[in-house]
């Protein structure tokens, strides 16, 4: 249903993301912990960050995600296999990257954020996610 701004513009109203559970996979403390407290803001129900696929794996399991954000290098390691994984438990994956091309991930991800992105970015490619 379309709502107005405070310009009196009509939009497109926004899926609301509290409540859905969210897996944050990211080897950087600094960026998980950012990445979780921005999601908590939210609403949003967040586990991790996990530094490893094996983490992220094990919480996968655990938690039972909606929705899943995954740098794609971890420990100097490529998140490719994770990525298949999370993608046949049925999680829609959102890839992080500071890498230009990711090849491979056609139909596995529902977006490719490049770093450094910002909130606004990250929050719209969440709510556009159960829509894919």
């Amino acid at each position: 249903m379309p709502t107005s701004n405070n310009r009196g513009v009509e939009r497109e109203a926004r899926p609301d993301l509290r409540g859905v559970r969210v897996l944050v996979v990211e080897d950087h403390w600094h960026i998980g912990n950012a990445l979780k407290l921005r999601l908590e803001t939210e609403g949003m129900e967040v586990s991790g960050p996990a530094a490893t696929s094996f983490d992220a794996c094990q919480l996968a399991i655990e938690q039972k995600p909606d929705l899943a954000i995954v740098d794609m290098n971890l420990k100097g390691e490529t998140a490719y296999g994770l990525i298949d994984q999370l993608h046949d438990q049925g999680i829609r994956i959102v890839v992080i990257s500071g890498y230009a091309v990711l090849p491979r991930l056609t139909g596995k991800v529902v977006a490719v954020l490049q770093k450094p992105f910002n909130g606004p970015e990250l929050l719209a490619a969440l709510r556009d996610a159960p829509s894919r």
